[in-house]
């Protein structure tokens, strides 16, 4: 892998899980390799719900001073305005902010999915035996040969094999299905005010409303999963801002309705 970071796109479970699906699909025999002795935290089946861990990808710009975390007693109303002040002093305009935070409180089930990941270790080869479903294998291969046109185009722009983008796609998504139905604005808002890591939410958040005022996503269309990662593949807003393309020509960097952005997008990542 050419970038030693990363996302919640390639978590190490995630990468692996991936590599075995993609050799599932009978094009990447040239993986095969004894079993590694690896073990990682990571739960059993990573598709739906992801969440922020240290490794992850290129960090969103900071306006000047420490982040925004919540003080002892503040309340939600109190650590927005503040916030507000640093996004606008880091180049987010005030309407962008005003429309993405109108009517966003914290999400208590995303306190509670941040406070309740298990911290356990399984040997890796423990959970690739749930990664390789025949199910996801076989859509594997549909998708395949559905979008081969894209993926070939795909392949020649960025040298990346079809088969490594529609495993990593199947690991993430389930291909498209499974993206998360959380505002990624309000979970990330939730996660900076009161999460475990609330430096990495913060970063993250302001990255968010980057991408919103790029005019690639309405926030009502952010979507993701509880701890922000988002679209097919689940970029979090940091490597979206960075490697995110418009593969379709529409204007937008579309990874959640887009197959060729979503695709695309994750070929340039690697």
């Amino acid at each position: 892998m050419r970038n030693p970071e990363r996302s919640a796109l390639l978590k190490v479970s995630g990468l692996l899980g991936s590599t075995v699906v993609a050799m599932g699909l009978g094009l990447s025999s040239a993986c095969a390799q004894k079993n590694p002795t690896v073990e990682y935290n990571q739960p059993a089946a990573p598709l739906q719900t992801k969440a922020p861990f240290s490794g992850a990808g290129p960090a969103a710009s900071v306006p000047a001073g420490a982040p925004n975390e919540a003080q002892p007693g503040q309340s939600f109303e109190q650590w927005r305005d503040a916030f507000r002040q640093q996004a606008l002093a880091g180049g987010i305009d005030a309407q962008t902010f005003d429309r993405a935070f109108a009517g966003v409180q914290p999400d208590p089930a995303v306190v509670e999915a941040d406070r309740s990941q298990p911290e356990f270790t399984r040997p890796v080869w423990k959970y690739l035996e749930g990664a390789l479903d025949p199910l996801r294998v076989r859509q594997g291969q549909a998708r395949l040969a559905q979008h081969a046109r894209i993926l070939g185009e795909v392949d020649a722009r960025y040298a990346v094999d079809a088969d490594a983008v529609v495993a990593i796609w199947g690991m993430e998504s389930n291909y498209g299905s499974h993206m998360g139905n959380k505002n990624v604005i309000r979970s990330l808002a939730t996660l900076a005010y009161e999460g475990r890591r609330p430096e990495f939410a913060h970063a993250q958040l302001l990255a968010a409303l980057k991408i919103l005022q790029h005019g690639d996503v309405p926030a009502s269309f952010m979507i993701g999963s509880w701890a922000g990662a988002m679209g097919q593949t689940q970029f979090i807003p940091t490597t979206y801002n960075q490697y995110a393309v418009d593969f379709d020509g529409d204007g937008k960097r579309d990874i959640w309705g887009s197959p060729g952005d979503a695709l695309a997008s994750t070929a340039n990542y690697l």
